[in-house]
């Protein structure tokens, strides 16, 4: 007869074996579901179905989605540029209109499936209805999310990545999307949103060009509003609890212009004036 200490040990080998293969099962079932209810998702978000924010987007919650229309219904009729797609995005062109001209609604994306979404949703005269004018641009974003850190580095210590004098399309700073049209680096915005690119995972493109680009036109639209007798220019900043996003707002559109913050949402205002070679009146954040 096999001794009692044995016989407990291969009880105990037999159970946390079948535990191990249970957690396996477990696991893969829930990751075939959670990827099969992602696909759905993403697959019918631009035909009402999944109520999501498009390709690889985090959905704008409740709380979130009041403040940005809330924002957007304060300025309209104005022109609004948007950096990313979605049908929650793509329903704000609807609210900037209203009596009175210069209202344009303009979205950048990366992604040919939300470019093709919204262009449908437009074409079917839902969506954005009422709105004036609606463009979307596609655009190539070429920096990773991982690459942040090292970008804003070498950012800090070039003399072309402080504050831009002239239009950004000219400017020299590696982080300025001068690549996107003319239409859309030598406007006057009123209000900028930075959703996009996606920046959920290292590999994917980060929102450091974007969120860099969105501050330089508002500074440069501030600034001209100021010598035209106009007012300040709203910038809002998605997806804030990222790291990414985080060090990017404070370096470029700073801590002492934040006015509003709802859930992973901040909204900064710019206004003319500060030193004439940097974003921030404080100092840059230590990032260890």
């Amino acid at each position: 007869m096999m001794p009692p200490k044995q016989l407990l040990t291969i009880i105990l080998i037999v159970f946390s074996t079948l535990s191990f293969i249970k957690l396996l099962l477990l696991t893969s079932s829930s990751s075939s579901a959670a990827s099969s209810s992602s696909a759905h998702s993403h697959g019918s978000a631009w035909d009402g179905g999944g109520g999501g924010n498009g390709t690889g987007r985090s959905v704008l919650a409740a709380k979130e989605l009041v403040l940005l229309r809330s924002l957007v219904a304060a300025r309209a009729p104005c022109r609004l540029l948007v950096f990313g797609l979605s049908p929650q995005l793509l329903a704000l062109a609807a609210l900037n209109s209203g009596p009175g001209a210069g209202a344009a609604t303009t979205f950048v994306t990366d992604s040919a499936e939300d470019a093709d979404g919204a262009s449908r949703v437009l074409l079917s005269g839902s969506g954005a209805g009422a709105a004036p004018a609606v463009a979307v641009h596609r655009a190539r974003y070429r920096d990773a999310a991982r690459e942040a850190w090292p970008l804003l580095r070498r950012a800090r210590g070039s003399p072309a990545c402080r504050r831009p004098t002239g239009t950004v399309r000219k400017s020299g700073c590696p982080l300025a999307l001068t690549s996107l049209p003319r239409e859309v680096l030598d406007a006057r915005w009123d209000v900028i949103v930075v959703d996009g690119p996606s920046g959920a995972a290292p590999g994917e493109p980060g929102r450091m060009g974007t969120i860099y680009t969105a501050a330089a036109l508002a500074r440069a639209a501030a600034a001209a509003a100021a010598r035209d007798g106009g007012g300040e220019v709203d910038v809002a900043v998605h997806d804030v609890d990222r790291t990414v996003e985080q060090w990017y707002t404070w370096e470029y559109l700073c801590e002492d212009n934040l006015v509003a913050a709802k859930g992973r949402l901040w909204h900064f205002r710019i206004a003319a004036g500060g030193p004439p070679d940097a974003f921030c009146s404080t100092h840059p954040i230590r990032i260890l």
